[in-house]
């Protein structure tokens, strides 16, 4: 299939070749790794660059990037390589790392263009891992990739920038660059707020190597802000996931998508949320990572809650007395969500998938366990992020690290047919573990 772009994604990637350093912000559903491609297939034919680097979180590099050249006969040409501990072979076009493998890279000669994908990885000006490649950079292309529109602190954009223009806009330190656009709220110097105008003194400064394409301007759909909330298993799941995902790879590696791999699947999916059903079929508490990460996102305004099993649901509505379980709301759920009388719904996205118009009582949607499918995460999500919505949508889900999980938040990036969907995600769980 030949890459034939849209406009908006023609207009990505005449900026990304007509600037050396870029930051991009490009809203859900434009299209930003293919317009990447497109920009770097147009330097690759113009012998501009020899190779580029791409360092993305884990699931992006491993299977986002390589599944976008497979898709397009335009790009499929190029050669692809995971780096994971080994140097560069230099007989790639694309290299990919995750973010936390940075400090392996000892020189990065072997490349002319470095792309940060999700580049909001890289706000934290004390990272080591960033402070690790920034040293190597010295003559390359630099584009930063984001689908956040704005960040959630003016503060993070510093390390950001930085990291693309080496201080040029905002300044080499970040100390400096604090004092100069924010005042402390406290005499210990801990919080700080924007000063009066800094924000459009700081986006002034950004303007001329910025280009912000939302979603609302071209697919009739309002802006929103997704943000990823990572969590690690606590040792006692770890273990008990590790114990289990023996099994599930054995019998993906015999490439055998059978019934008793989807239990396994199932399984792995439960305990990455915190429960899974034991012999008895009681549900088993195995951690709380999941329901802390949850406190920790609510912010007083109503919020949506996508659960995949029954136990979840019971689970969150115990934990927040605030909670109204979907499956059991008596009356006109729609009436009252937007009449503000529902703080928090939770909710199956099977059954509360389709049909209701949410967008005027709330826009967060919160996404406790992924589900992995496609068509289900689209309608879930569009019960906030519709036509008539008047605020900025939120979307955030709540990944447990290095599980099934990432698998399933990959195979949302795909689309396809639904009686697929198991069999994609266990392909891309063996990906994540090769």
């Amino acid at each position: 299939m030949i890459f034939t772009p849209e406009p908006y994604q023609e207009v990505l990637r005449e900026f990304l070749l007509q600037h050396d350093r870029a930051y991009t912000n490009v809203g859900l559903g434009l299209g930003k790794t293919a317009s990447t491609l497109d920009a770097l297939n147009t330097l690759f034919m113009d012998g501009a660059i020899r190779s580029a680097l791409v360092v993305a979180p884990l699931r992006v590099a491993r299977m986002t990037w390589p599944n976008e050249i497979k898709k397009w006969d335009t790009f499929r040409w190029m050669k692809v390589e995971i780096l994971q501990g080994q140097p560069p072979s230099g007989k790639a076009q694309i290299y990919l790392i995750n973010y936390e493998r940075i400090p392996q890279l000892t020189s990065l000669a072997f490349c002319d263009v470095v792309v940060f994908d999700e580049i909001t990885k890289a706000k934290n000006p004390s990272s080591l891992r960033i402070k690790a490649i920034r040293p190597l950079l010295k003559h390359h292309r630099r584009w930063g990739l984001t689908g956040t529109p704005r960040p959630n602190s003016l503060l993070e954009l510093f390390a950001q920038v930085r990291l693309l223009d080496d201080g040029v806009r905002l300044g080499r330190a970040f100390s400096g660059f604090r004092d100069a656009y924010f005042v402390p709220t406290d005499y210990m110097r801990y919080n700080w707020v924007p000063k009066a105008g800094a924000e459009d003194r700081v986006y002034a400064k950004l303007a001329d190597f910025t280009i912000t394409l939302r979603s609302s301007d071209y697919l009739n759909l309002p802006d929103t802000i997704l943000e990823d909330v990572e969590v690690a298993l606590p040792p006692k799941a770890r273990k008990a996931y590790d114990t289990l995902e023996r099994d599930f790879l054995i019998i993906l590696r015999k490439e055998v998508i059978a019934e008793n791999a989807a239990v396994l699947a199932g399984k792995l999916h439960q305990i990455a949320g915190g429960n899974i059903y034991n012999a008895d079929g009681e549900a088993e508490v195995l951690h709380d990572a999941k329901l802390t990460a949850l406190k920790g996102i609510i912010k007083g305004e109503p919020v949506l809650v996508a659960c995949q099993y029954v136990h979840e649901r019971e689970r969150v509505c115990k934990a927040f007395p605030q909670a109204v379980n979907a499956a059991t709301f008596k009356g006109d759920i729609e009436q009252a969500w937007n009449s503000g009388k529902i703080p928090m719904l939770v909710a199956d996205p099977r059954s509360l998938g389709h049909g209701l118009n949410l967008q005027q009582g709330g826009r967060t949607v919160i996404w406790y366990s992924p589900t992995w499918s496609r068509e289900l995460y689209d309608q879930f999500n569009a019960r906030v992020a519709r036509k008539g919505q008047t605020t900025q949508p939120l979307l955030y889900r709540i990944i447990a690290t290095d599980t099934i999980d990432e698998a399933i938040i990959a195979t949302l990036r795909e689309r396809g047919d639904a009686q697929h969907e198991m069999s994609r995600v266990m392909s891309n769980y063996l990906t994540l573990h090769p």
